[in-house]
């Protein structure tokens, strides 16, 4: 193998030298520059870039060597300013791990829309791929309606999630206009953008419906019905009620740890609620666990049941209810909260700070007195 040797004349360029008879660029690129370029594992330049040869005329070499530096420069700008770029950045930044886990996974999930198919100067490639820079509000509309239409047509409702997906890439691209240098933009493009029209929950489950899908959760799981009772007697979110332990069960009532932003409060016992309690304890096997302090509503060793667990009892259960025909009845988990705050004599129940949040959820119909 020939040794590099370096450029015959008084020009000293930095990464050229001759290999082969001919006159090559082999840079060193640094990690954060690297991304949509081949590079070896010391950090150059996987293949080299021609210049000329030595017998060409020093100023020659040096225009080649300019133009492929620059053809370099905006290589590298192209692939380092792309969303799914971006987006990389973000998902490993302080702001994003400091986030929830829950809410960390969610959006891995809602980074597909990433994925979307997309037409890049003549080819075809994805969103992902698509620079900052060519990013417009109508464009990405355009997008998410295309998303919804492929949403409804698989038997989804798909105006949350598509929403879902907008906001978190908004939310990418507004960190990097304030922590990521020369992107192309100073102001987040998708600032301002108007989301698809949701349909507020209105939804009451009657005792009637409650009942019947209550009765049908019982071949499903033998912890399933414990979590609705208790949900709906507690008004907690789903995952909350997933987060009880058993020292969260005290004589006086049961503690809560309510999620975004609600107050967290103590429930006191109910015989209705007790018997709930000793349903969900009735399935411990306490010579199996290895927690020192179990959760409620757990697996063998003591460890939470998952919310993905919870997600396949109730998909398992409305295809149940599905093949009855009795599908307008079923309802989700998160319903049985706003049931808990309609049912409630205190409405602050659920430990929503605002009378606005507590009036979302009491969906009960309103009864008044005639005019005398």
């Amino acid at each position: 193998m020939a040794r590099p040797r370096k450029v015959r004349s008084h020009i000293q360029i930095p990464y050229v030298h001759e290999s082969y008879g001919a006159i090559v660029y082999r840079p060193y690129i640094p990690p954060d520059k690297r991304a949509g370029l081949e590079v070896g594992g010391n950090g150059l330049l996987k293949h080299s870039i021609r210049l000329g040869t030595p017998d060409d005329d020093p100023d020659d070499i040096y225009r080649a060597y300019l133009g492929a530096r620059e053809s370099l420069r905006l290589q590298i700008a192209s692939a380092r300013n792309t969303l799914g770029w971006i987006v990389e950045q973000y998902l490993q930044s302080r702001q994003f791990i400091e986030l929830a886990p829950t809410t960390q996974k969610r959006a891995h999930q809602l980074n597909r829309i990433l994925e979307h198919p997309l037409r890049i100067n003549g080819h075809d490639s994805t969103l992902a791929a698509l620079h900052i820079t060519n990013l417009t509000q109508p464009l990405l509309h355009q997008i998410a309606d295309k998303r919804l239409g492929q949403y409804q047509r698989a038997g989804r409702k798909g105006v949350v999630q598509v929403n879902r997906e907008t906001t978190f890439l908004s939310t990418a691209l507004g960190w990097a206009c304030n922590y990521i240098p020369d992107i192309g933009v100073t102001v987040n493009p998708l600032r301002g953008y108007k989301k698809i029209p949701e349909t507020p929950a209105d939804r009451y489950v009657s005792d009637g419906e409650y009942r019947l899908v209550y009765e049908a959760a019982a071949s499903i799981r033998p912890w399933l019905q414990p979590l609705m009772e208790m949900t709906y007697l507690m008004a907690t979110r789903g995952v909350e009620t997933l987060d009880i332990r058993l020292g969260d069960c005290t004589e006086e009532g049961i503690r809560t740890r309510r999620r975004k932003g609600s107050r967290s409060n103590l429930i006191l016992w109910s015989e209705r609620l007790r018997a709930a309690y000793h349903a969900a304890l009735a399935l411990h096997e306490p010579a199996r666990q290895t927690v020192r302090d179990p959760w409620l509503f757990c697996r063998r060793n003591g460890e939470a049941i998952t919310r993905g667990a919870v997600h396949t009892a109730m998909q398992k259960l409305k295809e149940k209810m599905e093949a009855e025909g009795q599908e307008e009845s079923f309802f989700n988990l998160h319903a049985l909260k706003a049931k808990g705050v309609s049912d409630s004599d205190d409405k602050k129940i659920a430990g929503h700070k605002t009378e606005s949040m507590r009036q979302r959820y009491d969906r009960a119909m309103p009864v008044n007195k005639p005019v005398k």
